[in-house]
């Protein structure tokens, strides 16, 4: 599951712990496990919250790099090889991306 809140990994966390005790996992176990399970996951929702940008081709839209999920406020622009090509065919000059 991917999480998008912290509030929801901590539920999840709190949840796991719960089921490793119902297992039979030892208290000091199960309360590892879940906090290296919520380390883990805080780590994933910050690093798609906050690291990777998505670039979109601001000619034609296509994705260019980065996640495809990104959030709007998580995208920056650029140009595709396909719009370079025929941007640089009509002006007659080289575009630098």
């Amino acid at each position: 599951m991917t999480y998008t809140t912290p509030e929801q990994v901590r539920n999840a966390a709190g949840a796991a712990y719960r089921t490793w005790r119902s297992y039979g996992w030892a208290e000091g176990a199960a309360e590892q496990a879940a906090g290296e399970f919520y380390a883990y996951q805080m780590a994933e929702l910050h690093r798609r919250q906050n690291g990777e940008i998505r670039s979109v081709c601001a000619w034609c839209g296509a994705h260019i790099g980065g996640p495809v999920n990104a959030p709007p406020e998580r995208t920056s622009h650029g140009i595709c090889a396909r719009c370079r090509r025929t941007v640089e065919a009509e002006l007659g000059m080289e575009v630098v991306a």
